[in-house]
Order: C-alpha cells, then structure tokens, then sequence
C-alpha cells in the first residue's frame, strides 16, 4: 500500500511541475522541477503518455493531454458552477464592461475557475486555473470570511505576504476587516495585489446554505465606485446562488455566524 501511495504522490508532483510558462517540458525538465529521478520519471510519464494524460508534441517534449481535461471537466465546483453562473457572469460583464471571476477555495488558497475579461486582457491575470493570496483579494476575503474557523486560524498562524504597501498582512486587522465582510455581504480590496487595480466581490451560496464560490470585479483604481459595484456584483452572485437552490431568506447574519464559528 505504501509504495501505491508514493506512486501516486510521485504522479502528482510531475502533473504539478506544469505551471504557465513551462506547458511543455523535456523529460528530464520534468525529472528536475518534480525532483523525482530520472529513470522513475520516464516510467511514469511514459504510462501517463500511453493513458493520454500526458502528449508529446514534435519537439519530443511533453504537455497535458486532452484525457486530463476530460476528467477535469467532471469536477462539481469548477465545471458545473461555470455552466450556472456563466449567463450571469455574461450579463455583468456587459453591464460593466469590466473583468468578471469566478473563484473557489481550496483549502488556504483561491482557484479561479471562469472569467470574462476585454479581448485586449487577454493575457491578465488572474488566470483560470490560477492560484491566489486568499488574504489581500477580495474572492479571497470573501471565501475566508465565510471559511471553518479552523482555515481561518491556520491561515492566520503563518506569515501573510505582502504585494503592495496597501496589502494587510496584520492578523487582527484582517480579522476586523473579514467581519466587516460578513456584515456588507461582500469585499473590497483595495490595490492590495496591484497598484494599478481595486476588486470588489461576493459570496455564491450552495443550495446547502454554505458559501461554495465567490464572484469579483476587476476595476481600474481611477474607475472604482466602492458601494456601486460591490452592490452590482452582489446582485449576480445572489441571481446565481438562487440558480444553484440557495434558499436567500435566511438572514444573511445568521448564516456567517453559523459559517465562520
């Protein structure tokens, strides 16, 4: 059992070793970002080739391969949420002409999942499949408001790096700002990543109760209107809540004390 387990744990490591700007790796790029032996490497990989999770282009190197997105794609909280939330994300976008993002937790950090961006952005980030600070964005503030205790505490144990001047990395500070985030019902980061940008965002309610995602905008610092696009944005994420079967007549203060103690 052990070795199916380091097996497994090897396999991950060399999946991991994919980040943007590295799509594509020779295998022994591979055994080195993975830290994993050579010879090892190239039996794994070689078995990930066969299974079409890994594909080597004509360079001989090696990609993702299409049989990875398609058991991706099955996955509830990214795929399925996309699907819902999309035709509203589509309507804000177009209502605002700014970026729009989907993003959920996972474990202490925010994966973004979908986003609308200007065709001139493109390349900005943050990206689908991105991982993020959960302290100094405001997905990220919002899923932590509404986190387990537990996350919260863990989060708050370790350091909280900083991005710009304006990013709060002070414990108690955040904490005081999280509840302020439970009490408007949604978040405000103000330049905390960029200089250049502020993010505004909600919380997505499951048909549980609980806060499965949240829903931001990507605002230009001189274009921010604080309250009037924190209310734009929590008007779609409670259309998508109420898409997923969330029941909204619970008060909203209730359901954080309930979610975050």
């Amino acid at each position: 059992m052990s070795d199916r387990r380091s097996v497994v744990k090897r396999t991950l490591k060399i999946l991991e070793a994919f980040v943007v700007g590295r799509e594509a790796m020779s295998l022994s790029e591979l055994s080195r970002r993975s830290g994993i032996p050579l010879t090892t490497t190239f039996r794994i990989v070689a078995e990930l080739a066969e299974g079409g999770v890994l594909e080597r282009d004509a360079a001989g190197n090696y990609r993702i391969g299409l049989r990875l997105w398609e058991v991706a794609s099955l996955a509830p909280r990214s795929v399925g949420l996309q699907r819902i939330a999309l035709p509203y994300m589509q309507d804000l976008y177009e209502t605002t002409h700014l970026g729009v993002h989907l993003a959920v937790r996972e474990k202490g950090e925010v994966v973004f999942v979908e986003r609308l961006v200007s065709p001139d952005n493109l390349s900005g980030s943050p990206r689908v499949g991105g991982r993020y600070a959960m302290h100094a964005t405001a997905v990220g503030m919002v899923l932590l408001a509404y986190a387990p205790k537990e996350v919260l505490d863990d989060l708050l144990s370790g350091p909280l790096p900083s991005f710009t001047s304006r990013t709060c990395t002070d414990p108690h500070e955040l904490r005081r700002v999280l509840a302020d985030v439970r009490r408007k019902g949604y978040a405000y980061s103000d330049r905390q990543i960029s200089n250049e940008f502020v993010s505004v965002a909600s919380p997505i309610y499951g048909a549980e109760g609980g806060v499965v995602a949240a829903l931001s905008l990507i605002v230009p610092f001189a274009e921010a209107k604080g309250p009037a696009h924190g209310h734009l944005v929590q008007s779609s994420a409670r259309a998508i809540s109420r898409a997923l079967g969330a029941n909204l007549s619970t008060p909203r203060s209730s359901r954080a004390l309930r979610e975050s103690g």
